[in-house]
């Protein structure tokens, strides 16, 4: 083995244990999803729902509307013949509700058509309209226990943007990519869930509590705004 490749199999341990120790933190063991439908038992249609609404939307909004929007629409062929107009009333407080409708439908028509199975690919539930990589990731996860993808919210990534232990991007796709090549399937949900809950409670994005964090001595944006630590 060449110089190099020992030096970038080096490199490439050193990041993962970094990872590993978020994934490890002892406060962060058991925790659930914030959102409702992901950190309890639910159907592929409910999970579907539940993720479709909660894109640029709190989870808290998801949790007090989807309940009211199942009770009226249960099933997923109670849905697929339903109207956007229809819909819209029982989403207030969603964002983009507009378009969120016409992505419930979309859901409810492949979910009849697939006779409710999700298959075990990301890629085939990308094709259905408002569902991304990372919804696909948190569905098959939930669904299927699939630990395909990485699926990084708005938390998550200021995490992984301040810690500064990748190559600078603003693309969630390419950051996705950096953490897949380091962390094996097994571990990828467990670590989403430590980085987005250390996002919510520790690195806020106005006022981060450096000062309560494990890894201030290996971040960037601690280093560089040291008024935070105290």
């Amino acid at each position: 083995m060449s110089a190099l490749n020992r030096f970038a199999e080096n490199q490439e341990s050193q990041m993962q244990e970094k990872l590993r120790r978020i994934e490890d933190y002892p406060e962060y063991a058991g925790l659930r999803h914030p959102l409702d439908v992901l950190a309890t038992p639910h159907g592929p249609w409910e999970v579907g729902a539940g993720v479709i609404l909660s894109a640029n939307c709190s989870d808290a909004t998801v949790n007090r509307v989807l309940p009211q929007f199942l009770s009226t629409y249960p099933t997923p062929d109670s849905v697929r013949t339903a109207t956007v107009s229809a819909i819209l009333p029982l989403l207030p407080g969603i964002s983009h509700l507009g378009h969120k409708a016409g992505y419930l439908i979309a859901w409810a028509k492949f979910l009849v058509e697939k006779k409710g199975d999700v298959g075990h690919s990301a890629q085939p539930l990308t094709q259905i309209r408002g569902i991304g990589r990372k919804s696909a990731a948190l569905i098959l996860h939930r669904i299927k226990g699939i630990d395909e993808g990485m699926p990084l919210d708005i938390h998550a990534l200021r995490v992984l943007d301040r810690l500064g232990w990748f190559p600078a991007t603003r693309n969630p796709a390419v950051r996705e990519k950096q953490l897949l090549r380091e962390v094996s399937v097994g571990h990828r949900y467990r670590l989403f869930l430590s980085l987005t809950h250390h996002g919510r409670q520790i690195c806020l994005a106005r006022d981060p509590k450096c000062n309560k964090c494990r890894l201030r001595d290996e971040c960037a944006f601690a280093r560089q705004n040291s008024s935070h630590r105290t």
